[in-house]
């Protein structure tokens, strides 16, 4: 390796707050540097802005839920993030399939289900809710209060991934007899 690929290997790495390489003099004063402040800040304002453009519901959703800055920004440093908004924002809606809210993880898989579809992927998906979708999303859309979850019930949303788009929703109930 070159001794400017080092550098721009530890640029990035410092962009993405994941230390610096010891003993380049360069890095460490670039490390303390107000304008990598400024381009962290930068890079970070840019994700959030082309996440926000195409993930309206899970955005929001974030927000309220006082999230949405930190979610991107750990995302950002964690992860190799496309230059393309498209890929970026299924990226990051798949980032959040394992989020301990079960709201977020629904809305996100729902998202990254629409963004396929309107991609015209042909990934068919299937999104587990604990309360009704359609209220939940309208909930978000109007800044209403989130709907609880309905205890002993269980809705099925499934997405084709084929032409032509389908969308169907079913409720089961969860409820054992003894």
């Amino acid at each position: 390796m070159t001794q400017l690929e080092l550098q721009q290997r530890g640029v990035l790495n410092l962009l993405k707050c994941r230390g610096t390489p010891p003993g380049d003099p360069w890095l460490r004063l670039v490390e303390g540097s107000r304008e990598l402040a400024m381009l962290r800040k930068i890079a970070i304002w840019w994700r959030t802005f082309q996440i926000e453009a195409q993930c309206r519901q899970t955005s929001r959703l974030l927000k309220r839920l006082g999230s949405f800055e930190a979610l991107v920004t750990d995302y950002f440093n964690r992860n190799a993030t496309s230059p393309f908004i498209e890929e970026l924002s299924r990226s990051f809606l798949r980032s959040l399939e394992k989020h301990n809210d079960p709201v977020v993880r629904a809305v996100s898989q729902l998202e990254y289900a629409a963004l396929n579809a309107q991609a015209r992927l042909p990934e068919a998906s299937e999104i587990l809710w604990d309360r009704h979708p359609d209220l939940v999303c309208r909930a978000i859309e109007s800044g209403a209060e989130l709907p609880p979850a309905e205890p002993d019930c269980l809705y099925r949303l499934r997405i084709s991934g084929s032409q032509p788009f389908t969308l169907t929703c079913t409720r089961e109930s969860t409820f054992e007899v003894s």
